[in-house]
């Protein structure tokens, strides 16, 4: 309990006063750094390190939470223990997620010590935890950004979401100038293009050259992705969800294959931390 209050009045002192009143967290609680677990307790299984992944702009209207959900469902159709948080006040993913699979670990938090309690709690039990953060400025997105091992950046290729996207990064490299590891590994995604796009194929190759890590693939705008909420693209029949799934599964599998072990299991066991951490 005591390294938990210190961790939170740590994070406090970045949100509040920025990186040069917070030198201390280099030295972080071993909750928080690279673990390898079984996937399931009490049989041999493989091990998988456990890992908070969130997805984080400070703008809206980027596909954050779709992008999450999308996420959540995938690892665990592949029968990892994966949980959500969602640390945005309108719930579009844990709504998303909860209606989808009933038996998922969904959790909401905004506030900055009840994230750092949740993720320590979720982390403990799951090997994946995956995030959403408000599309704004928030203690809530500085927090999940400074305790996440990976941060996905979905970018739509326009100039106002270029223009956006300072903001997030400028916390990504906060996070990182903190943690004195380069964690959070971060990665641009760009998201909702057309299918034949040049100024998108143009965009990526200008991040690029600047030093930014964009991924490779890209999500296309499909209605398949629109009118997917309360399930997952890659659920759906190949001859309706089949072009969103393929470009959902290529991006992942870019972003997260040498990090997944590929392990046989069960479907999730039920795990209940409580659906909403505020209440």
């Amino acid at each position: 309990m005591a390294g938990q209050a210190s961790m939170a009045s740590k994070l406090s002192l970045v949100i509040k006063h920025g990186t040069a009143n917070f030198i201390g967290l280099h030295s972080q609680p071993s909750q928080f750094r690279p673990q390898l677990v079984s996937c399931q307790v009490g049989q041999p299984r493989a091990t998988v390190k456990v890992m908070l992944i969130a997805f984080t702009n400070t703008k809206g209207g980027v596909g954050k939470s779709t992008l999450a959900s999308h996420l959540a469902l995938w690892l665990f159709d592949k029968g990892y223990r994966v949980a959500l948080l969602d640390s945005d006040e309108q719930e579009t993913a844990a709504r998303w997620v909860r209606a989808a699979e009933p038996t998922m670990t969904v959790v909401t938090a905004t506030e900055m010590e009840v994230i750092h309690r949740v993720c320590t709690e979720l982390l403990a039990i799951h090997d994946i935890l995956v995030a959403d953060t408000p599309g704004q400025e928030s203690d809530a997105a500085r927090t999940v950004t400074l305790l996440c091992d990976l941060a996905i950046v979905p970018l739509q290729p326009s100039k106002p979401d270029l223009r956006a996207i300072k903001d997030a990064l400028k916390n990504i490299r906060l996070a990182q100038e903190i943690s004195g590891t380069g964690r959070p590994e971060a990665h641009i995604v760009l998201n909702l293009t057309a299918k034949i796009d040049v100024q998108t194929k143009s965009l990526k190759k200008q991040l690029q050259e600047a030093g930014f890590p964009v991924a490779n693939n890209k999500v296309r705008r499909l209605n398949a992705l629109r009118d997917a909420c309360d399930t997952a693209v890659t659920r759906m029949k190949a001859s309706v969800g089949g072009e969103a799934a393929r470009d959902l599964d290529a991006l992942f599998t870019e972003l997260l294959g040498k990090r997944l072990e590929i392990i046989a299991r069960p479907k999730n066991a039920e795990i209940n931390i409580g659906k909403a951490a505020n209440e």
